[in-house]
């Protein structure tokens, strides 16, 4: 058990998000672009995540990828401090208790899911939500950076639908994620371990792929729940009266299929963040247990 999951989980989610953002912003978009949306009509619609991130950068540079990327940033090593942190303080009174197992592992991801979501993901993404979807390309293109933006979501929207909307589904979308991802990696990695020695760690390429393919899984159950959750986050929120009628409308308007919207590019990023979080949680964790053992 790490010693300091809060700070080895905060540095390795500061040190993954620069490079999966760009993904998160074309899944963003896409997810935003239904049949009702009138930010994304006509002949502005993306064909696909290739034509919008093509498009984003012949129109607006890379940097525009990074767009809303500023909040993630922001949000990153808190959110991961707080899912690690969380996590191994339950499973750390689990285990003193005497309680062990997939069961255990599934409630404490879940717990971890609900508190990080709560605390930090749903303010993060109202904020990247709304300026990808400022962007979009019928967007009012009026935030000029995450100050501004945040300021004007404050003055236009308030608090709770500014920063709080889609609250259920965000936190949801927490709970399901994590509950899959940290018990099948910990069946992955067991896995991993038994074919090599038991009490060794997992080599970097093994650890990564174990995260990766925790993170896949997860995306996918979870992707309707994202797509919901992003469009009660959007500029265009205010046309939804409650969770189920947003995934109603969503439904009627682009059938069952307009909730995987943006799955590709979200499976994409979430093999790469997760599989890096987990590496680099491991990796960190190890050499801070280290560094302080020897002060």
């Amino acid at each position: 058990m790490p010693e300091h999951p809060v700070l080895a989980g905060g540095l390795a989610g500061s040190m993954e998000i620069l490079v999966t953002y760009p993904l998160e912003y074309v899944k963003t978009q896409l997810q935003l672009q239904q049949q009702a949306s009138a930010l994304h009509a006509g002949s502005k619609r993306y064909l696909g995540a290739v034509d919008c991130f093509a498009r984003t950068v012949t129109e607006s540079g890379p940097l525009a990828l990074y767009r809303g990327g500023a909040s993630w940033i922001l949000f990153a090593g808190p959110r991961s401090a707080v899912r690690f942190g969380t996590f191994e303080f339950l499973a750390s009174a689990a285990k003193r208790n005497g309680f062990e197992g997939s069961a255990v592992a599934t409630a404490n991801g879940l717990i971890a899911g609900v508190v990080e979501a709560a605390v930090c993901q749903v303010p993060n993404q109202n904020i990247a939500i709304k300026m990808v979807h400022d962007s979009a390309p019928a967007g009012p293109k009026r935030y000029r950076s995450m100050l501004h933006a945040t300021r004007l979501i404050y003055h236009e929207h308030g608090v709770q639908a500014g920063f709080f909307g889609g609250f259920v589904p965000g936190v949801v979308k927490g709970a399901v994620t994590n509950c899959v991802r940290f018990p099948v990696y910990a069946l992955i990695s067991d896995a991993m371990k038994q074919r090599n020695a038991p009490e060794q760690p997992l080599s970097v390429s093994q650890s990564m792929l174990a995260g990766g393919i925790a993170g896949v899984i997860s995306a996918v159950i979870s992707q309707p729940i994202d797509t919901i959750k992003a469009n009660m986050m959007g500029l265009e929120a205010d046309t939804f009266n409650s969770t189920w009628g947003c995934t109603t409308q969503l439904v009627r308007a682009g059938g069952v299929r307009a909730l995987f919207n943006g799955v590709g590019p979200r499976a994409a990023r979430v093999f790469i963040e997760v599989g890096l979080q987990f590496t680099l949680f491991g990796a960190i964790s190890r050499r801070l247990d280290a560094l302080l053992a020897n002060k």
